[in-house]
């Protein structure tokens, strides 16, 4: 317990210490300016810091930016003055802070890459550097496209780096997580020091293995079809993830170390719920699937929402006077304040793990690819076992144990006698591959609520799941006072940051929000 807790403090002043000295500027910090760091205390920086730009922030993290546009929360009633989350009118400075966040873990990256690299001390170092580089690209290609990397994180050797096309970055980062599957596979006992300095799986290569290969399936279901792949086939005895890949570097609730989803959405440190979380409401759109409209989910209905079915909602760019308000601290706050609450659902406590990857979505994942034919197995076994992943993820503690009376596989088993007509639940009702993707994707639209808004997102601009089935607030979760051009009145992506335009000029891209996709986009 001594040497836990020893190495959580030291982890927490190298991720702060490390930290602090960087530029939010642009992608070109100096990988070498840090000249007293070492590897084994720069890569856990990196993997803490890449699960802090997930969800760290009520409108700067990857989940708020990807949940406020496909539905997850909506403006809540009294407060005014919403701008681009109602109108999706963005400009550069929107959302700014996601280049330069990961493109700030890059550096941490690349400096862990080049310092471990023919060092058979840092192995695993390396081979962990390299999924944590495939990760974060893949961020930063899901929400910009095109985006620097062979000239990027270059210093001064190229200040003005070029952009790379999205799907050579896919074809390159799909290469990565094949060393990095490799490399970990030849790994039959970790080094201590790995183990020590690995704020997601202790040290494990099989499991940084396995995650490695689900990002990859990922990558390749998306980009199957646009994107030359060197190597497409999965190894078998790597697999894929089974449980939810958590970071947890000993968060707690402490100044500045509390889990950032908490201090986003719940209370900070001094126990004062965080205001602006207040603000923003559920929308009509995504509680359907829980309140019996589209689908009856009482399972999780009663652990993601602060009061279930009764919960104020609110579509988005409503603003009258009889909107729906948000809940303190938040509407998916299940508790009473800041030291009496539920420890499970989404909110689970300033100490509880950021997940960077659901098992969930591992599972559905396999489930598409079954359908489209890219892995044998069976989809339905799949994609029942999402449901209960999503199940067991929300009824996991702040500890990441399993609540005693919870049941997932119990639970699943009314999900689909209460939604007995319902192909989106009761897959032998897909009979077509379309109808099975639909609920492959729906599912993992719920799975996704308020933790990868972003994935969400991502999903619904490639395959137009869920459906928007009207213009009620029930169908859409399109903004009533959407100003975007296109035919579904929906923005097709973010702008470049200012910081670009101002320091790379010649090189960004010039985009349309509402009509430049994504490659792999519908």
């Amino acid at each position: 317990m001594k040497r836990n807790i020893k190495y959580i403090c030291g982890l927490f002043i190298a991720v702060s210490a490390f930290s602090s000295c960087k530029k939010d500027l642009d992608i070109n910090t100096n990988p070498n300016s840090a000249t007293a760091a070492t590897v084994d205390l720069v890569l856990p920086t990196a993997i803490v810091s890449t699960a802090n730009s997930l969800t760290s922030g009520t409108t700067t993290s990857y989940n708020s930016m990807g949940g406020q546009q496909v539905g997850y929360f909506a403006n809540g009633g009294g407060v005014s003055g919403w701008g681009g989350i109602i109108s999706y009118n963005w400009q550069t400075d929107n959302f700014a802070n996601l280049w330069a966040t990961t493109y700030d873990v890059l550096t941490d990256v690349e400096y862990v890459l080049k310092n471990s690299a023919g060092n058979a001390n840092y192995k695993e170092f390396e081979a962990a550097a390299k999924v944590l580089k495939a990760y974060n690209y893949s961020l930063l290609v899901d929400t910009y496209n095109d985006v620097p990397y062979t000239e990027a994180n270059l210093g001064n050797e190229k200040l003005q780096p070029k952009y790379d096309k999205a799907t050579d970055i896919y074809r390159n980062i799909a290469v990565l997580l094949d060393q990095a599957i490799a490399s970990f596979k030849t790994i039959t006992t970790a080094s201590p020091l790995f183990v020590k300095n690995d704020p997601l799986y202790a040290g494990s290569a099989t499991k940084w293995a396995a995650f490695a290969q689900t990002l990859k399936l990922k990558l390749i279901i998306k980009g199957t079809g646009k994107v030359n792949f060197a190597n497409t086939t999965f190894d078998a005895g790597v697999g894929f993830i089974t449980d939810d890949a958590m970071v947890n570097p000993g968060y707690a609730k402490l100044n500045g170390k509390q889990t950032p989803l908490w201090n986003s959405w719940a209370y900070n440190y001094a126990g004062t719920a965080v205001g602006a979380a207040s603000q923003y409401a559920v929308t009509p759109f995504i509680m359907a699937f829980y309140n019996g409209t589209k689908l009856k989910d009482a399972a999780r209905l009663a652990v993601t929402y602060k009061t279930g079915a009764t919960t104020p909602v609110n579509q988005l760019g409503y603003q009258e006077s009889d909107a729906g308000r948000g809940l303190a601290p938040s509407s998916w706050f299940i508790g009473t304040n800041s030291t009496t609450y539920s420890k499970i659902g989404i909110l689970k406590g300033p100490e509880a793990g950021q997940p960077l990857m659901l098992a969930a979505e591992s599972y559905f994942l396999q489930a598409e690819a079954n359908v489209r034919g890219l892995l044998t197995g069976t989809a339905k076994t799949n994609f029942e076992n999402g449901i209960i992943a999503s199940l067991k993820y929300l009824y996991k503690d702040n500890t990441g144990a399993a609540t005693a009376g919870k049941n997932p596989t119990t639970d699943l088993a009314t999900y689909k006698t209460d939604n007995t007509l319902s192909p989106l639940v009761n897959f032998d009702l897909a009979t077509t591959d379309d109808a099975k993707l639909e609920a492959i994707l729906t599912q993992k639209y719920i799975a996704f609520n308020m933790l990868f808004g972003h994935e969400a997102w991502n999903e619904y601009r490639r395959t137009g799941y869920p459906k928007i089935t009207g213009t009620t607030k029930t169908t859409t979760f399109v903004s009533i006072v959407s100003e975007s051009t296109a035919a579904d009145k929906l923005p097709t992506r973010i702008q470049y940051p200012t910081s670009e335009f101002k320091y790379n000029a010649s090189n960004v891209p010039a985009v349309n929000v509402y009509s430049n996709k994504i490659f792999w986009a519908r």
